[in-house]
């Protein structure tokens, strides 16, 4: 596999503001996690090192309910799909092995920046690019409106 940066540009962006913004999100919290690989995870503490992991639980939660609502609010047909990968992603992240990640930190963090890596690219920007074709036309006119958690 090769070494994708996740740093954020003009070409990620799949063109409706609120997914954009959560992707921008998700490129943070990864490039956290490069941060801790690129120095070998030295004065990285456990609580940092969960802290890293929750957060991108977190994430996952709010953005999958926010493109969710949006796919079931205009009915985007390939709602079962996408939700399927959705589901997948969840269960890596709830299942994540955080005993190995106290003991091995530097390669279990690669392991996981790889695992995003390639959601970045069978999901984000394939899925998520069509999801967002989709909702375009609702965007233009000012219709398109995502639920907000409270």
């Amino acid at each position: 596999m090769f070494d994708f940066k996740f740093d954020w540009c003009k070409e990620m962006e799949c063109g409706i503001q609120i997914i954009d913004e959560q992707h921008q999100e998700l490129f943070r919290i990864i490039r956290e996690i490069e941060q801790l690989i690129m120095s070998d995870c030295k004065h990285a503490t456990p609580k940092q090192l969960l802290e890293i992991v929750c957060e991108l639980r977190e994430y996952i939660n709010y953005h999958f309910y926010t493109e969710e609502n949006l796919m079931a609010r205009y009915q985007y047909p390939k709602l079962a799909i996408h939700m399927a990968d959705h589901i997948d992603l969840k269960e890596y992240i709830l299942k994540f092995d955080l005993p190995s990640l106290a003991k091995d930190p530097k390669n279990v963090l690669i392991g996981l920046k790889e695992h995003m890596q390639d959601y970045l690219f069978n999901h984000i920007l394939q899925e998520d690019r069509n999801l967002c074709l989709y909702l375009a036309p609702y965007a233009e006119t000012g219709v398109l409106i995502a639920q907000s958690i409270s």
